[in-house]
């Protein structure tokens, strides 16, 4: 590393690797797949006795003991799903920072987890989280408060200095629905009931959904069942070329972390129109520079909505007041502003 550090990579061997792992395995970055157990020791353990099968949870971890690093940064996707390898953390005498991605009040964990949460982040040098909304949440579902906690924030994909015009207004005001195809997280179906209404139907609004995931197929069903002409599914797009052709974001997410779809929209000058979950009423000011549904649920977006809608022809100056209100919350180099973070830990 040009800092000077030495970095491995433990990943899951995914069917299909990342460009960004790629390039990071050409410039000699060593990449541990922690899902490489050996076959053999799985197919020996299923033919023993479930009292005599060896616990494999740790057979991904076992590097970390030759190389015994400095330092181990546990990336979750949510905030419980690193809990093995902080034990293992723990149990080998090994620092760690713990970063957590997101929360989801429906998936609360059940007292083992939790008690097996409760001291594991006070273990952690620091706990990193990507909205005050999630570590609250985190801190409740523990029963404790987490001293050693902080937020940073995630990379974005469009330019943090980037000028992208605001479209023309032709037939219609075109929202963009922005995240992954994930119904029971991203709340599609709560935006089809919504649009589905008469009053939507009626009037000259388009909806484009961007993005892949597990309910690709089901979204575009459920815009059969409900006839709705003006929804369209685009796929995946480069984020600055959707606000090239797009007025404003609309998110109905059920929980969240804090959204890359949202920071990038408000970078592009756009406003967006999402609920009032997670991190997302830590960057939008409700009818300033967006707009807040008080719930994941169809009367609360149709009134968040509704607000929106009355101001369209405000929508411009709407989303410049939240390119502004964004840059002075997100840093320009949100990779550089963690390194410089754990470059500075002390431990």
């Amino acid at each position: 590393m040009k800092a000077g550090r030495d970095v491995c990579i433990s990943i899951p061997r995914w069917k299909n690797l990342p460009e960004e792992i790629n390039r990071l395995q050409k410039t000699g970055i060593n990449i541990k797949f922690n899902t490489d157990s050996s076959a053999m020791k799985k197919a020996f353990n299923r033919l023993l006795p479930s009292s005599l099968q060896s616990d494999n949870r740790y057979d991904g971890f076992e590097f970390l003991k030759s190389i015994r690093p400095d330092l181990v940064v546990i990336n979750q996707g949510g905030n419980t799903g690193g809990i093995e390898l902080m034990e293992y953390c723990m149990a080998e005498g090994l620092k760690f920072v713990t970063i957590s991605q997101a929360a989801n009040e429906a998936k609360w964990p059940d007292d083992k987890l939790s008690k097996r949460l409760s001291e594991a982040f006070p273990s952690a040098v620091v706990n990193y989280f990507v909205s005050r909304a999630n570590l609250f949440l985190t801190e409740m579902e523990i029963g404790q408060s987490i001293v050693n906690s902080k937020i940073i924030f995630n990379p974005f994909n469009v330019g943090y200095d980037e000028v992208i015009e605001y479209p023309a207004v032709k037939n219609f005001y075109c929202l963009a629905n922005v995240s992954r195809h994930e119904v029971f997280a991203k709340g599609q179906d709560i935006l089809f009931r919504v649009l589905n209404e008469k009053k939507w139907r009626e009037r000259n609004l388009a909806v484009r959904l961007y993005g892949k995931g597990e309910h690709t197929i089901s979204i575009s069903k459920m815009i059969k069942f409900f006839d709705l002409k003006n929804v369209s599914v685009e796929g995946h797009i480069n984020p600055s070329d959707i606000w090239r052709s797009n007025h404003a974001l609309i998110l109905t997410s059920r929980y969240e972390g804090l959204p890359l779809a949202l920071v990038e929209a408000m970078l592009c000058r756009r406003l967006g129109i999402v609920t009032g979950v997670s991190g997302n009423p830590e960057i939008i000011v409700d009818n300033e520079n967006g707009f807040l549904a008080e719930a994941a649920a169809p009367d609360a977006v149709d009134e968040a909505m509704e607000r929106a809608w009355q101001r369209r022809e405000s929508w411009k100056e709407i989303g410049e007041a939240a390119g502004s209100y964004i840059r002075k919350i997100i840093p320009a180099d949100p990779v550089e502003f963690f390194f410089e973070e754990l470059n500075n830990l002390e431990f």
